[in-house]
């Protein structure tokens, strides 16, 4: 004898097709979720960080480097005569190069007389350094922040 089932004896309600999440999918999106709050803890405070940076940089100054004698190991003595921005044009007695500063200074591709202009440079230098660090990690706390939201989202469409 077959069995028997009318459709009007059989409710399914719509809150019932919706897969509850399991144990380790909560922990799994408590996990994501917790994470993201702490880049973005850490997010503001290397913010906070890049603009103590940008205070520090601004309180340095600027010294323009134009007409500024120099010496370079392979080229000889030579004098920046060309400043635009980060970057400088020296003549040197045969040929003229281009490099970028702060680093060429401090680094002591170009060596310069005067000491005071080496630790302007080389503090420039130090403080730029320390802002390429916090922008790059800024970065990547905003791409991991990205990576945990995904995740998320993933786990939130499996209980679809």
């Amino acid at each position: 004898m077959p069995l028997n089932i009318e459709n009007d004896d059989i409710e399914v309600k719509s809150s019932d097709l919706k897969k509850k999440p399991t144990k380790k999918t909560k922990e799994m999106l408590d996990e994501n979720a917790k994470k993201i709050e702490e880049l973005q803890a850490e997010q503001v405070r290397l913010e906070e960080e890049l603009k103590g940076l940008e205070k520090e940089e601004a309180a340095l100054g600027e010294k323009s480097a134009l007409k500024m004698k120099v010496s370079h190991k392979k080229f000889g003595e030579g004098v920046i005569n060309k400043q635009d921005g980060k970057y400088i044009e020296v003549k040197f007695s045969d040929v003229v190069k281009k490099f970028v500063l702060p680093g060429c200074i401090a680094d002591k591709f170009l060596e310069v007389e005067d000491d005071s202009i080496l630790d302007y440079y080389a503090k420039a230098n130090e403080i730029h350094g320390k802002k390429m660090a916090v922008e790059l990690k800024i970065k990547s706390a905003i791409y991991a922040i990205q990576r945990h939201e995904d995740a998320i989202e993933r786990l939130n469409a499996k209980l679809k």
